[in-house]
């Protein structure tokens, strides 16, 4: 498990509340979320907020993709 804290923005309402907070190793690498047979894409955009008293950093919602078969 990474250890920057990350917020998950924008993106369908598929992307669960609950899997909103991820953790990465990589403020330039994009985070993919699994959802209904694609990937969902976050990048960080230089943005932080505090999220229970933790620096988060924001991933806003840039692009979806299909998983390969």
């Amino acid at each position: 498990m990474g250890k920057i804290k990350a917020l998950l923005v924008g993106g369908p309402h598929a992307v669960r509340d609950e899997d909103r907070i991820q953790h990465t190793d990589s403020l330039t690498d994009s985070i993919k979320y699994s959802c209904y047979g694609g990937y969902e894409h976050f990048r960080h955009a230089g943005e932080f907020v505090s999220v229970d008293g933790d620096r988060t950093a924001v991933f806003e919602w840039t692009a979806r993709t299909a998983i390969a078969e």
